[in-house]
């Protein structure tokens, strides 16, 4: 009977203990998974930290946690924690603390009278007494988290076995964390990246406005000076056209053949004053005229509106790539008029996406580019054609050229071929990176002497539903 119930006793005791380690694992597990979900949700790295703490908070039940990290010989430093005035503290390695680094996990009785801890003991908000070191490594190097409580004794040896026990997931959490560190380091990086390339690309844009502002100023100038022109005509030739109505009310209003014979002679007398007929046609050809001054500055600003205002369009704008020609074409033709050949070769090509803003800037640059390189005479041809799934530009000039070691590093920040003070060096770097944004390429073909034609290539996306007539195509000489 005795054999029996001794044998109870040790089959309950197995399975008290089985209970226990049974519960020490699903309490390990359900930390690892709640660690997991921390490193997935975690937002930046203070959210990060306050999240792996309290995913340690139910593990250890601490007053204040800390992590100690090697500093120099003989010293770590605090690199995180949940009480703030203890980030950046300097502690001396004693015997103990050694003993942690070198991986053995401590508890300590009482830190009250510990010499490493009386220079840190005034940053605790509430008196801690009992602590617990548990080593990790991460990265190759070691590190220590420290956990206080306030109770004398509260981290008794059961706790160093769970550190013992938990060092892997420990350790594993740090290096999740360090991940995590890097990840979002590397989207904080993207952002910065992002932030500066927009600021280059406006820089450019402004750049590149500022060089055609005298010659955009001129092309509106023309029409709003003959305009003017024709107004002040019009305006002196009211008084003949009102002195006319007023003959003309007198004549309806005549009773009497005299007096038809008075108005008559006015009439003549204007007539000969006034040739009605030359007249007539010349306030038609003003009329025209003006109309046509009109719609010049009216292109003129849709193209400086399409150039500088984009940023509001969604990158998935869709493109019409001849009109974003013809809009570039009109900036840079105070550049090119009367001094180069233009040829324009636009067939019916699909649409792209991205910004008509940014097309435009790339395509401006590479015209005022080919403009700087080419003397007076040369020709500048700009062909748009379908080639598979791709929309293809293509820029050809028959300038001065590139030689062959300065192709290599065209597309290079702040690298020019041109003299100081006439590039910045980052118009094709710029393009380049916005061709790439697009999804598409771009490639130089160049031989000095000959000429450089640079080669766009876009992602189609749809048909170009507009006739070649449209959008301008055939030839276009600008000294005709």
């Amino acid at each position: 009977m005795n054999k029996d119930y001794e044998n109870v006793l040790e089959d309950l005791a197995l399975v008290y203990r089985l209970k226990q380690q049974a519960e020490a694992h699903k309490k390990e597990s359900d930390a690892l998974l709640e660690a997991t979900r921390v490193l997935l949700t975690a937002v930046d790295e203070k959210d990060l930290y306050k999240k792996m703490f309290s995913v340690f908070k139910g593990l250890y039940n601490y007053e204040f946690c800390f992590v100690l990290e090697n500093e120099s010989a003989g010293k770590m430093r605090c690199i995180n924690s949940t009480h703030s005035p203890l980030l950046n503290t300097v502690w001396k390695i004693d015997d103990t603390l050694s003993r942690a680094v070198k991986s053995e996990p401590v508890a300590l009785f009482n830190i009250q009278q510990q010499p490493t801890w009386q220079q840190h003991l005034s940053l605790f908000e509430t008196p801690v007494t009992s602590v617990l070191y548990c080593p990790f490594k991460v990265h190759q190097q070691q590190a220590v988290i420290v956990f206080c409580h306030q109770s004398l004794g509260y981290y008794t040896q059961e706790y160093v076995d769970m550190a013992n026990r938990y060092r892997t997931f420990t350790e594993q959490m740090a290096m999740g964390m360090q991940a995590k560190l890097m990840a979002l380091e590397t989207v904080r990086l993207k952002e910065e990246k992002a932030k500066v390339e927009k600021s280059l690309i406006d820089s450019e844009k402004m750049a590149s406005l500022g060089l055609l502002a005298a010659g955009v100023a001129h092309e509106i100038n023309n029409p709003i000076a003959f305009i003017n022109s024709n107004i002040h005509f019009l305006r002196n030739v009211l008084p003949a056209l009102s002195e006319m109505q007023e003959i003309v009310l007198k004549l309806a209003s005549s009773s009497s053949a005299e007096e038809r014979t008075e108005i008559a002679k006015a009439a003549i007398s204007w007539q000969s004053h006034n040739k009605i007929d030359s007249l007539s046609d010349e306030i038609a050809d003003i009329c025209g005229e003006s109309e046509e001054g009109l719609n010049r500055v009216t292109e003129i600003i849709t193209s400086l509106r399409s150039f500088s205002h984009d940023a509001d369009i969604a990158d998935d704008e869709t493109i019409n790539v001849n009109d974003c020609i013809t809009h570039a074409l009109r900036l840079v033709n105070s550049e090119l008029k009367h001094r180069i050949k233009i040829q324009q070769h636009l067939t019916d090509v699909p649409f792209i996406k991205g910004k008509t803003g940014k097309l435009n800037q790339i395509l401006v640059n590479l015209f005022v580019n080919a403009a700087q390189a080419m003397e007076d005479g040369d020709k500048l041809t700009i062909t748009s054609y379908e080639e598979g799934e791709n929309t293809i530009i293509t820029v050809k000039d028959t300038g001065c050229g590139i030689e062959k070691h300065a192709l290599q590093k065209l597309f290079e920040p702040f690298y020019t071929t041109k003299p100081t003070g006439k590039g910045t060096g980052l118009g094709l770097y710029i393009s380049f990176s916005i061709v790439e944004a697009m999804g598409g390429t771009i490639d130089v073909d160049s031989e000095v002497n000959v000429g450089t034609t640079f080669t766009l290539s876009f992602p189609s996306i749809g048909t170009n539903k507009k006739t070649a007539q449209s959008c301008g195509l055939g030839t276009l000489d600008s000294n005709s």
